[in-house]
């Protein structure tokens, strides 16, 4: 349930929409340069590591006309965020998290539903990620909300040289 929502101030932004998830309110916010240790320090409580340094999400946060990175707050404090890059007529999705206490609640959808807006509104045809092959669990849940396996990316992840299934979502099709 929507509890308030502003309008994209532009191409870019999403300022201050709230949504209702189980019974916490969520709120979400355009991250930051100063967002970065935060970001990274969710990567680390969801994954084990941040596979991101501090420079790359620098270089990321920067890409202000081709990206946004999406936080979601509940009480001020971060829960989740996605991160999309344009490339082209895609928006490839860098990074998307949320606390293990969050999850399956409806916030990793909510965040793709933002992704995705936003990819529209960047006139992009289609949704990218990347996944890891053994990730089941995260597998499915793209494949719920649309995604479809497009390739494999042989020893794609430096730390373990697992694959990676690329993943696609034709925003098209499922609008």
């Amino acid at each position: 349930m929507w509890k308030e929502f502003r309008t994209f101030k532009n191409k870019r932004e999403v300022s201050y929409k709230q949504v209702e998830i189980g019974e916490e309110i969520i709120t979400f916010e355009v991250a930051k340069i100063t967002d970065i240790y935060v970001l990274q320090y969710l990567l680390k409580q969801v994954y084990g590591k941040s596979p991101w340094s501090y420079t790359v999400f620098w270089i990321e946060l920067n890409k202000k006309q081709n990206g946004l990175y999406l936080k979601a707050l509940n009480h001020g404090e971060l829960v989740g965020f996605v991160g999309i890059r344009i490339e082209g007529s895609d928006a490839h999705i860098t990074n998307i998290a949320v606390l293990p206490n969050f999850q399956q609640k409806g916030l990793g959808k909510e965040l793709l539903k933002q992704a995705e807006l936003f990819a529209i509104r960047k006139d992009c045809l289609t949704l990218s990620l990347e996944v890891k092959a053994s990730n089941r669990v995260a597998i499915s849940f793209y494949e719920k909300y649309g995604f479809f396996t497009n390739g494999i990316k042989p020893n794609y992840y430096k730390d373990n040289q697992e694959d990676a299934l690329d993943m696609l979502y034709v925003i098209e099709e499922n609008e």
